[in-house]
């Protein structure tokens, strides 16, 4: 005998209560009605309707309600073997939305790679610095996500990265380029060990043998200034540049840069989208409408 699959309703009654049951079937009627293709949405596309529902309700907590309540649904599609990935488990809701990020002011890749040019006189200092602007320029870290990494967190072996979580941003595992590991290797094994002045983990090393502020980040940045006379440089707008980047030139989805940069929504990693392409300038003029 088959066992019929229970409806979506009854799926849901088995957790909630008939109340919240009928407000999260009201979000799903509305949003299959909407989106009839919904079954096989990506999560850009949820992203989409999700910006479509913040023109029509400034309220945050009902737009939460609605995002709660499509979980649901692709909880219940992958309960029932329809699918078998979850397209916006991950997907939040910031109430309080931020302006716009003036990406016209940052750096290109190719502008980025100037700094790397910069020597010292110290072949030591020369390799942590450039271990340093590496973690800058190719994973867009925060100064306080450097001076926090131990060396624990680097993986030569698997070529890995781990970049703790903060009240702001996300844990992370990120690749390293493969120029990166000859790099950090002789860091690692040559150039930290002889720097040390006291026993600690922490991965970045200062002048003087002890963990790296981040005082001391902005100082290394400074001197590079004069290669940007017209524009701010600082580990901030660097790692801007790189989110940047990311979504502008090297074309990474939406929801992958998200996991790259930590954003924990993704209406912070949208503000770094280019408007210089017709299929932005569209989905511009449809959800933000003069």
């Amino acid at each position: 005998m088959l066992m019929t699959k229970p409806t979506i309703e009854n799926f849901l009654l088995q957790s909630y209560s008939k109340q919240t049951v009928d407000s999260y079937m009201f979000a799903i009627n509305h949003f299959l009605k909407r989106n009839p293709k919904a079954k096989r949405y990506k999560y850009r596309n949820i992203v989409q309707y999700m910006e479509e529902i913040s023109q029509e309700q400034p309220n945050g907590k009902y737009r939460v309600v609605i995002l709660s309540a499509i979980k649901k649904y692709y909880d219940y599609l992958i309960m029932s073997g329809y699918r078998t990935d979850h397209p916006c488990r991950k997907l939040n809701i910031k109430v309080n939305s931020n302006q716009a990020v003036q990406v016209q002011d940052l750096f290109s890749s190719e502008e980025l790679e100037l700094l790397l040019a910069r020597e010292n006189r110290y072949e030591n200092l020369d390799t942590r610095n450039s271990v340093l602007l590496n973690l800058l320029i190719y994973q867009g870290l925060t100064s306080d996500e450097i001076i926090k990494l131990n060396v624990q967190d680097i993986d030569l072996d698997e070529g890995t990265i781990y970049i703790k979580a903060s009240s702001n941003l996300n844990r992370r595992k990120l690749s390293l380029l493969a120029k990166q590991i000859l790099l950090f290797s002789k860091y690692l094994n040559e150039a930290r060990p002889k720097m040390l002045r006291t026993s600690t983990d922490k991965l970045i090393i200062g002048k003087l043998g002890k963990p790296i502020t981040v005082n001391s980040i902005h100082a290394m940045i400074e001197p590079l200034k004069p290669l940007f006379p017209d524009k701010k440089l600082n580990p901030r707008t660097i790692r801007m540049s790189v989110i940047c980047n990311w979504l502008n030139e090297k074309k990474l989805p939406l929801e992958h840069v998200q996991e790259l940069a930590g954003h924990k929504w993704p209406g912070t990693t949208e503000k770094y989208i280019k408007a210089d392409s017709q299929q932005q300038r569209e989905l511009i003029n449809k959800y933000f409408p003069i």
